[in-house]
This record gives C-alpha cells, sequence and structure tokens, in this order.
C-alpha cells in the first residue's frame, strides 16, 4: 500500500532532477578517482618536480592515506573553525536588528531614516573592501590575515556598546562593515583551494549555514540578555548584547591564529608528504593553485573580462535581494504582534529549519549535478512567503500564525539557494589564484549590494514588507533567465593559464568543461520554466 502512495512522488522526484547521464560533460564533471592521483603524479606536464620528488618513493596506499587524512584534518582546521569565525561574523553584523528591538533606537533618539543609513553604511564599506582584501588575501597568509581582522572587528564590535549618538553609530558601523568584508570571501576562497569539486559543495554549504545559525542563536541570546543583566553596571540590555559579542568575537579570532591553515603549498603545520599530495590532489582535480607570473594586477583584469562571474554575480545579486530580509527579520516578526521577549526568541526557529533545509537543497545539488532547479525553487518558495506576508494582513489569530508560517517561507526559501549558486561558482572559475579570489569577491560584493539597496527599500511600517513581494518576484524571474543563458553558453570555461593568452581564453573541449554542473534537458524540466513577476 506504501509502495502505491509514495511512487507517484518519486517518479515526479525523478523527472524534476535527472541524473543528467547523457550530457557531453558527464565525464568530466565526476571527480577523478583517487587512484588517478599516481598517475597524475607521473604526468611531467602537470605535476612540478618537487611534488613528484617528494612522493616518488611512496607507495600507491599511503599516498591515499596521506589525502583522507587531510581531508579530516581540513574538516576539523579550516571548515569548523571558519563556521564559528563565520558565525560570529554574522552575529556583529546582525546584532542591530537585536538591538532595535531591544530599545536601542529608542535610547539613540533615532528615527527610521537614521536607523536605515546606519544599516547602510556597514554594506558600503563592505561592498567597497571585499575585492580589494581577497587579492591581497591570495599573496598573504590568511591564517595571520583573517585572524587579525577578526580581532579587530571584535574590538569595533565592543565599542558599538559605548555609543550615544546617531553619527557615533554611523562610524562604528560604517568600520565595522570594512573590517568584516574579508571574513566570507576569504573563507569561500580558502576552501576552494583546498577541496576537490565533490568535496565543495557540501562544505561551502556548511560554511554559509553560520550565518543562519548566528540569526537564529542572536535572538535566543539577546532574550537572555535582555531578561537578566538589562540595566547591570548602568548598561541597557543591548549595550550588553555588543560587548558579549565582541569579547567572545575576539577570544575565538585568537583561537584561529593556531588552529586556520594557509594554502596547499605553505601551511606550517604540515609535513612535506602532506603538502605535496594536498598540492597534488588539486592538481588531479583541476583547481590548483598555481603560482602565477603575471602583473600585479592581471589577476583582477582576468576576473573583470570573465562573463562567467558577470553571470553568476547578476544571479546572486537577485538570490540576495530576498535573503538580506534578515537584517530586519526582528522587526518583521515584532509585527505580528507579540511582546519584545516573545519576538526574539521567535526569530530562531526559521534560521534552524533553514540551516536543515540549506545542507539537504546543497547535497541533492551536488548528488545529482543539476543546479538550476536547486536554485529556481527556493526563491520560488521565498517569493510564495512574501505574498502571504503581503496578503494577509488581519490582526485575527489564524492571521498573526499565517504571516509566522509565512516568514519560514521567507528565510528558508532565501537562503538555501545560494549557497548552491556560489558553489556552482567555485567548481567553474579556473585560473591563478589571484584570480579566482577577485571573481568569489565580485561574485559576493553583488549580493552586499543588493542588501545595500534592501537598507533604501524597507520602510519600517506595519505593512513595509509590501516593498519586497515586487523584487522577489522580479529575483525568480531574472534567476531563470540567468540561469537559461548560463547554460546556453556552458560548452565554454574560463581557461586562464595560456600564457599566450593571459587575460581571457575560452575553449570547449572534454577536459574544460567538466567545471559545469551537469546539464539536464531544459525543455524536460518543468521547473525551469519562469515563473510570472508580480
Amino acid at each position: 500500500m506504501s509502495e502505491k502512495i509514495t511512487a507517484p512522488f518519486l517518479k515526479l522526484y525523478r523527472h524534476l532532477f535527472p541524473k543528467g547521464r547523457n550530457v557531453q560533460n558527464d565525464t568530466a564533471e565526476k571527480a577523478i578517482p583517487p587512484e588517478s592521483l599516481i598517475v597524475v603524479l607521473q604526468d611531467i606536464g602537470r605535476v612540478d618536480e618537487v611534488i613528484r620528488r617528494e612522493l616518488q618513493d611512496i607507495s600507491e596506499e599511503e599516498i591515499l592515506s596521506i589525502a583522507k587524512r587531510i581531508k579530516r584534518l581540513l574538516d576539523v582546521c579550516l571548515v569548523s573553525m571558519a563556521w564559528i569565525m563565520f558565525a560570529l561574523n554574522s552575529f556583529d553584523r546582525s546584532s542591530l536588528g537585536n538591538a532595535r528591538v531591544m530599545g536601542l533606537q529608542k535610547d539613540l533618539d533615532m528615527n527610521s531614516n537614521q536607523y536605515g543609513l546606519a544599516m547602510m553604511l556597514l554594506f558600503i564599506a563592505y561592498v567597497l573592501a571585499q575585492v580589494p582584501s581577497n587579492y591581497y588575501l591570495a599573496r598573504g597568509r590568511p591564517s595571520i590575515y583573517l585572524p587579525v581582522v577578526m580581532v579587530l572587528w571584535g574590538c569595533v564590535c565592543t565599542a558599538t556598546a559605548f555609543v550615544t549618538t546617531p553619527s557615533q553609530l554611523y562610524v562604528v558601523r560604517f568600520f565595522l562593515g570594512l573590517l568584516e568584508a574579508p571574513f566570507c570571501v576569504g573563507c569561500l576562497f580558502l576552501i576552494s583551494s583546498w577541496y576537490t569539486r565533490t568535496e565543495l559543495g557540501l562544505r561551502s554549504a556548511i560554511l554559509l549555514t553560520a550565518p543562519m545559525m548566528a540569526n537564529a542563536f542572536s535572538g535566543l541570546i539577546a532574550f537572555g540578555i535582555y531578561d537578566t543583566i538589562d540595566g547591570a553596571r548602568g548598561l541597557e540590555a543591548w549595550r550588553w548584547l555588543f560587548i558579549v559579542g565582541g569579547v567572545c568575537t575576539v577570544f575565538v579570532a585568537c583561537v584561529g591564529f593556531y588552529v586556520l591553515p594557509d594554502f596547499p603549498s605553505n601551511t606550517r603545520y604540515l609535513s612535506e608528504k602532506e603538502i605535496a599530495v594536498a598540492q597534488l590532489r588539486m592538481i588531479a582535480n583541476g583547481v590548483q593553485d598555481d603560482e602565477s607570473d603575471y602583473g600585479r594586477w592581471r589577476g583582477l583584469v582576468m576576473a573583470v573580462r570573465c562573463w562567467q562571474v558577470w553571470v553568476f554575480a547578476g544571479m546572486f545579486l537577485l538570490l540576495a535581494i530576498g535573503a538580506s530580509v534578515h537584517n530586519f527579520f526582528p522587526s518583521v516578526v515584532n509585527t505580528l504582534g507579540f511582546s519584545r521577549n516573545t519576538t526574539l526568541w521567535m526569530t530562531a526557529p526559521p534560521y534552524l529549519i533553514g540551516v536543515v533545509v540549506t545542507i539537504a537543497n546543497s547535497l541533492c545539488a551536488d548528488r545529482h549535478r543539476n543546479a538550476c532547479p536547486h536554485v529556481v525553487a527556493p526563491a520560488a518558495l521565498a517569493m510564495l512567503g512574501f505574498l502571504l506576508f503581503l496578503l494577509d494582513q488581519s490582526s485575527t489569530r489564524s492571521g498573526v500564525w499565517v504571516r509566522y508560517a509565512a516568514a519560514f517561507l521567507m528565510i528558508v526559501g532565501a537562503h538555501s539557494g545560494y549557497p548552491v549558486v556560489l558553489s556552482w561558482a567555485q567548481k567553474t572559475i579556473r585560473g591563478p589564484k589571484e584570480m579566482r579570489a577577485c571573481a568569489i569577491a565580485i561574485i559576493n560584493t553583488s549580493g552586499s549590494i543588493s542588501q545595500l539597496s534592501m537598507a533604501l527599500i524597507y520602510v519600517f511600517t506595519d505593512r513595509h514588507i509590501r516593498t519586497v513581494s515586487k523584487p522577489m518576484g522580479t529575483e525568480v524571474y531574472t534567476v531563470d533567465v540567468l540561469e537559461y543563458h548560463l547554460r546556453a553558453g556552458s560548452d565554454f570555461t574560463c581557461d586562464l593559464h595560456a600564457p599566450s593568452n593571459p587575460c581571457l581564453k575560452l575553449r570547449c573541449d572534454a577536459k574544460s568543461v567538466g567545471c559545469f554542473d551537469e546539464i539536464s534537458n531544459w525543455r524536460a524540466n518543468p521547473l525551469l520554466i519562469s515563473f510570472p513577476v508580480f
């Protein structure tokens, strides 16, 4: 009986998410099996003589054992540590939303426009700093650079607790954005420098769940602070919120100095053999951090002239419009009419569900090698949430809970799609590490630009969500169009290694097309039909 019930759903699932084995880049997309590390090692044209000399006396089994040990070490030292640091990054950045609910706007005698300006200044600095910061990171040591900026933004976050005027708040928010900007793009680039394509999607998704967990627990932490130490030592609860966040940030940054790795060629706590195997892993999967002889700014020029970068940037910008609701989510929940304490803890459940959905969505996209429906479907879900919140503005008990359910759809849908886009971009963009660092920064900067625009679009009234319903409809439609054009040109990959054409070279062959996810039949997949714009 149960098989008869589940059979139609399984059939629909297989139709919506085909594995796409009949496409030309099927073999290229699959990761090279571990056994081929030996074959790659013997390829004189691909492997440096230093690596070959270091591994020439090691058996195949030992090389595979070292590769597994490196991956386990990275999961702890890189992914786990970066996740904790990124969660604090997001917590410090988004604490202003909870502080507003806790009385910051009233204590500083700010109106809604002034609050929006404080939010906007952070993202102005965030946009300005990402590309130059990532370019510098590619030429420096991430294990030093990232913890240093983390210590600095922790100090600035703590200083926010002592502002007394809107002007002072503007200054600290600007510098907070300037110092937090290097972290997200830096971690994404660092992960792409260590993990193979089949390993990258899950790790990027795990990293990008950190902001959701931070947003979930920021409400609970704010609730605890407001309920326990409000007024302690003459400081309001919102001031203690910034102090707690800043102190925790500085402590974790000090740990990061000893835990974070650098690049596969220069990580201090790896042995010479482990460094050689780490580099060999990346060579075998086509994401080697080559030492380029290009000029100082050539990496940036390469990224700017790579057309895939701008397609992904446009896609990510439109997705981030919906995700930017997290900056105002406590205020959105506050419109439901609950008490201040209830509002703070009710912001947590949507983010917790969002973490689970995000990881599941990224795993599914990696498994089926078909990113498109795993981007468009969450965006459509978010659009439905915004639409429900817009249409049901009644103050009845049922109306309140309908809007809270719509809030779940907003957060879950808006946040679960963009990790797929970022991992797709990381797999696609090839070239020297300076070029890839700038490409990732450009793509992520586009998302920050959308959040900057949202600081101006949101109007704080009981129906301010109306201003977002039309951008959300446009978002889903435009994501659909962008992915169609990207797939139409998906036989081209940005190959920037050739010295004869260092700025831009597009080629189509069996090896180069593998950087894209598998392409299923566009017309056969009903999820890829354009959605209407409301």
